[in-house]
């Protein structure tokens, strides 16, 4: 039976986009990038998210009367890499090394498969406004990965490797960065300002006429801040982009009452279900807000509320227009 092929080289580039719902991929002239799949349909989509853990369950079926071999990536948030510096990042996140704190994983039909990461770092130029920092496309950011592998500077979280790699480099250099905006160092204080973007990448075999099913989970560590009872006021942009109403911010007023809470937010890029054929067959996103009395915002037609937590929206022939934003406040003492 013959094997139609969709191998790429496995590059990636300043600004490729997210894909946080798997994208099919292909390799254009300018590099790594979502191509459109003539073939795969996504039957069914069923997402969870939550603070703790973002899950995804996807159904796929080939048309065709061949099997396809295809690169699918999925990738991460970015997150500065200063997470393992100190603890006024909005982060709560133990000492890692590597990857692990991600703690990524894919399952075909049930059994565990392997993917491997791509890891790109990127810097933004200083007095860049933190709302408008793209933790996915990181579109205005600068590509630092070259620099930092020719320096031998590490691109993961080990703090220690960090730090030891730094103090290696040439004074001028370190003049250089610190004048940059790369690495702040004084005799008190010392982080890396780059983020790190990781994409997983996986070569998959799609049958003939068969659904296959795939499964993704991870720890998504959604970025944090003290949140008070006027914030959405004088942020109305967070506002929108989670569709808070006036009934849910007179709730999140009354919760906070003067007092600071904490306000969360996931971000999951969805749009890049269009890449696969047509639409998705059946959408299914659940949200779990943590605790009956944390108030949640998000964008969408027909949420219902299915518990004292949980929150579900569901739509079929589902094309995606815009990407999740979901907003979760906490009341003080949480």
């Amino acid at each position: 039976m013959r094997l139609k092929s969709l191998a790429i080289l496995l590059m990636l580039i300043p600004g490729l986009p997210a894909l946080a719902n798997d994208g099919f991929l292909g390799l254009p002239a300018g590099g790594l990038t979502l191509q459109q799949s003539a073939d795969i349909r996504m039957l069914d989509e069923d997402l969870f998210l939550s603070l703790d853990e973002v899950r995804v369950n996807y159904q796929f079926r080939n048309d065709s009367d061949h099997p396809i071999k295809a690169w699918v990536g999925f990738p991460m948030p970015g997150l500065p890499v200063s997470v393992n510096f100190g603890g006024e990042d909005g982060y709560d996140i133990h000492d890692v090394k590597n990857l692990d704190l991600l703690k990524f994983e894919t399952r075909i039909e049930g059994v565990v498969a392997p993917s491997r990461p791509y890891v790109r770092a990127f810097i933004y130029p200083r007095n860049t406004p933190w709302e408008t920092r793209d933790r996915f496309r990181f579109t205005a950011a600068i590509d630092i990965s070259a620099e930092l592998t020719a320096a031998r500077i590490p691109l993961n979280f080990d703090a220690t490797a960090i730090k030891a790699a730094f103090a290696r480099l040439p004074a001028a250099k370190q003049v250089d960065w610190k004048r940059r905006g790369l690495y702040s160092k004084d005799a008190n204080f010392e982080q890396p300002e780059w983020w790190l973007s990781t994409i997983f990448v996986r070569e998959q075999v799609f049958p003939p006429r068969r659904i296959v099913k795939v499964q993704h989970r991870y720890k998504p560590h959604p970025s944090g801040f003290i949140m008070m009872a006027e914030h959405l006021s004088y942020d109305p942009g967070l506002g929108k982009a989670a569709c808070v109403d006036a009934p849910t911010h007179r709730a999140i007023k009354n919760v906070l009452r003067g007092r600071g809470g904490s306000g969360h937010i996931i971000d999951y890029i969805l749009t890049t279900a269009n890449t696969w054929k047509g639409p998705i067959g059946h959408f299914r996103l659940t949200v779990d807000k943590g605790a009956a009395r944390n108030i949640v915002s998000l964008c969408g037609d027909n949420v219902r509320k299915t518990s004292p937590r949980t929150f579900v929206l569901e739509a079929n022939n589902f094309k995606p227009t815009h990407d999740i934003k979901v907003l979760i406040v906490k009341p003080p003492g949480s």
